[in-house]
């Protein structure tokens, strides 16, 4: 069953339109504890979405609500070059935000998850969780035009369509952490529009939001402003009182 499942999500993934950073670079070795994760739909037992994530501790990766969502199961590659033929580094079952719906119900989308590993990952190195209140510290100080790293997998580009299969790296900035659409729960990253910057679109969706070049894992991707994948992209934040208290039941939260 597991290598027919293996089958289906290589075909139905090589075939599909799983997307990734625009104006990134291959990633490498760099951020080994960001996976690509193929998810296994709940009610037709065929494959659904393909996401990113991060490892925070041997056995739990911290994704996007709407990837794990009706998700049953997950299979998890570390690898810098994705390859859906080979098998999984492991597999895990998926956990939604409580808060989360498929509607994404803004300002508090709840688009949060974890992957629970059915056998430990050795790294090391992890992504880490940021404590209370991260990003307000952040902001106070050095005002919402952060630097941040984005990480995932799929698309470079768009139009045309560029599929390579890399773990790729983007640099941006955070523009606004009280945003009108996901107020205090999320934040707002730069899109790309010509400015050199990265971006990211919907296969992309889970990776990492990190603080600069450090492994601090700000938010998730979540959503982007247009289908072209140059608008503005949203994150749902690690570090705020309901994402804690989610993630709180599965690794420990700083």
């Amino acid at each position: 069953m597991r290598k027919l499942l293996l089958a289906a999500l290589a075909a139905l993934l090589a075939a599909g339109s799983a997307q990734a950073i625009v104006n990134g670079e291959p990633d490498g070795a760099r951020h080994p504890y960001v996976a690509a994760i193929g998810f296994i739909d709940a009610a037709t037992g065929r494959p659904g979405a393909f996401c990113s994530g991060t490892l925070v501790s041997p056995t739990v990766i911290v994704t996007a609500g709407h990837c794990t969502y009706h998700s049953a199961a997950a299979f998890v590659w570390f690898d810098p070059q994705w390859n859906p033929s080979k098998p999984p580094a492991a597999i895990g079952m998926p956990v939604t935000h409580p808060d989360f719906n498929p509607d994404r119900t803004l300002p508090n989308t709840g688009d949060l998850g974890v992957v629970l590993l059915d056998r430990p990952i050795q790294m090391a190195a992890y992504g880490a969780l940021p404590g209370a209140g991260y990003l307000e510290n952040l902001g106070r100080a050095r005002g919402h035009e952060l630097a941040v790293s984005i990480v995932g997998y799929g698309l470079q580009s768009v139009d045309p369509p560029v599929r390579t299969g890399e773990r790729t790296l983007g640099t941006a900035r955070i523009k606004n952490l009280n945003s009108s659409i996901v107020r205090d729960y999320g934040l707002k990253i730069s899109g790309v529009n010509g400015s050199g910057r990265s971006g990211s679109c919907s296969g992309d969706s889970g990776g990492p939001i990190l603080h600069g070049d450090s492994n601090v894992v700000l938010a998730i991707q979540s959503f982007g402003d247009v289908d072209t994948c140059t608008g503005a992209t949203y994150g749902y934040r690690t570090d705020t009182p309901s994402a804690r208290a989610f993630l709180d039941d599965y690794v420990a939260v700083p």
